[in-house]
C-alpha cells in the first residue's frame, strides 16, 4: 500500500498555499476537520485543516492515521515569536516541543524531535528575506498576546516560538511510530501585541469571516491590527509553502 505524507495545519490560511498548488483527487470530512487527498511535488499527500487547538488537531491526526498509511506527518502553521531574534516571516523548525498547562500550578512536559529529521530540515533553502531557526516550540491552550507574557514564557521555557497544536500532534505521531516534523512561520514578534481572536473561532475551529466582520463593526479600533495580522499571515503562508516545497525536493 502506498504511503502518504500528511501535512496538517489548524486554519485555512495556514494550508492555503499548498492546497492551491496540489492536485486534489478527493476531499474527506473528519468531523469538524477537512482533509484533501492528492499529489504535490511528486508526493502522495493528505493535507489537513484541523481547526484551532490541540484537541481538534490530535483528533484529526488520529482519523488520518486510521484511514491512510503515513510515511511522515508535518505540523505547519503560524507561531508567535518568543525571542527577539525571530522576525515576521521567519521559520522555526522545532527540535523540542514543550506543553505548558495552567492549573493550580503551571506544569510542563517536553519531547524531542529526532535529530536526523531536524538536521534534514535545517539544510533546506529559506525563502528570500527569511531565516530558519532551530529551537524549542511551546504549545499552550490560550493565545499569548501581550509582549510581557511572551517574554516570560520564552525565558521560562527557553523557547523561540509558541503555538496551540503541535505538542499533542507530536505525541500522537510518536505513539503511532510515524516520523514527525514541525515547521512554523512567525506572524507576530515578541515585541508585538497580538489581538486575541479566540472569540472569532467558529465551531469547526476556523476564524469566522462573519464574526470577524462583526467584530470590526463593533470594535473599529481593532481594524488596523487585524489588517496587519492578515498581512503577516500572508507572508508566513508564502514562506511556509516555499520552504516545504524545497523540503520535499530534499526528500527525493
Amino acid at each position: 500500500m502506498e504511503h502518504h505524507l500528511c501535512i496538517i495545519g489548524a486554519i485555512r490560511e495556514e494550508i492555503a498555499g499548498i492546497k492551491g498548488r496540489m492536485r486534489i483527487d478527493k476531499s474527506v470530512k473528519l468531523n469538524g476537520a477537512s482533509a484533501f487527498v492528492g499529489t504535490w511535488e511528486g508526493f502522495r499527500l493528505v493535507l489537513v485543516r484541523s481547526g484551532v487547538g490541540r484537541t481538534r488537531a490530535v483528533n484529526a491526526l488520529k482519523q488520518v492515521c486510521e484511514n491512510f498509511p503515513l510515511a511522515q506527518a508535518i505540523s505547519i502553521g503560524f507561531a508567535g515569536g518568543l525571542d527577539p531574534a525571530l522576525q515576521v516571516g521567519d521559520l522555526l523548525v522545532a527540535d523540542t516541543i514543550t506543553m505548558v498547562r495552567d492549573g493550580a500550578a503551571v506544569t510542563t512536559e517536553s519531547m524531542a524531535i529526532p535529530t536526523a529529521l531536524v538536521n534534514q530540515a535545517m539544510v533546506v533553502a529559506c525563502p528570500e528575506g527569511a531565516t530558519a531557526y532551530q529551537g524549542t516550540l511551546v504549545t499552550v491552550d490560550d493565545v499569548v498576546s501581550h509582549p510581557d507574557d511572551k517574554k516570560k514564557l520564552g525565558q521560562a521555557c527557553d523557547a523561540l516560538g509558541v503555538d496551540m497544536e503541535t505538542f499533542e500532534l507530536a505525541k500522537e505521531a510518536e505513539r503511532r511510530e510515524v516520523q514527525f516534523l514541525s515547521v512554523r512561520a512567525i506572524t507576530d514578534t515578541v515585541e508585538q501585541a497580538l489581538m486575541n481572536c479566540s472569540h472569532l473561532v467558529d465551531a469547526d475551529g476556523n476564524v469566522s469571516t462573519l464574526k470577524a466582520g462583526w467584530h470590526v463593526l463593533t470594535h473599529p479600533g481593532d481594524l488596523t491590527g487585524m489588517i496587519e495580522l492578515g498581512r503577516h499571515a500572508r507572508l508566513a503562508t508564502a514562506n511556509l509553502t516555499s520552504y516545504l516545497k524545497e523540503y520535499l525536493h530534499c526528500l527525493k
